[in-house]
């Protein structure tokens, strides 16, 4: 199926059955040569063994370890907010799609949301890039 957003074409296919696409604000801390990276995104498709996300730059570089702490929609006890944990590895990253393989994972406790407003900047509001399939995915 080919679609058509504006000037740009793309063909999408969809995303095998145990992908999920789901759209939530994470944070990452990740390793590099020059030193710790950190930043802010969204998930885009996620599964049991993979997590696909949109950070703006190219920072995050295949083989790098990192840490993402994704905001968990669903609340602990009905009122205690919570955040997944990856431990990834960066397999690939596409003008700020980036793909990482999950190491291991847990949930942890958030911060009350007036705190996380004054830790974190502003959302990123540019255009988001379109995702057409994971970048080494097999389905």
């Amino acid at each position: 199926m080919t679609t058509t957003h504006g000037p740009q074409h793309r063909t999408t296919i969809p995303a095998p059955p145990h992908w999920y696409s789901i759209a939530l604000q994470l944070r990452y801390r990740a390793t590099s040569k020059h030193g710790p990276l950190h930043g802010f995104g969204e998930t885009r498709l996620m599964s049991s063994k993979d997590i696909i996300f949109f950070v703006p730059g190219d920072k995050l570089k295949p083989g790098m370890k990192a840490e993402v702490a994704v905001a968990w929609p669903l609340l602990l006890d009905g009122h205690i907010r919570l955040q997944l944990v990856l431990e990834v590895t960066i397999t690939g990253n596409q003008g700020g799609v980036v793909e990482a393989r999950i190491l291991a994972y847990h949930f942890r406790t958030r911060r009350p949301p007036d705190a996380e407003q004054r830790a974190e900047p502003a959302r990123f509001e540019g255009p988001v890039p379109a995702i057409d399939y994971p970048m080494s995915a097999a389905p």
